[in-house]
């Protein structure tokens, strides 16, 4: 027979596995997302 606290223990430990995967796929998502530049007016006048 198994003790019950294992079990608790080894799901609670699995359940902490779970979150910081997936904290750690969510934060490379949002680091790696390409950063837009606001366009640079090509027009603008030059002052001499």
């Amino acid at each position: 027979m198994t003790d019950p606290s294992l079990d608790i223990s080894a799901a609670l430990r699995e359940a902490q596995l779970q979150r910081l995967e997936a904290s750690l796929a969510s934060k490379s998502v949002v680091k790696y997302q390409p950063q837009v530049e606001a366009p640079k007016d090509k027009d603008e006048p030059v002052s001499d």
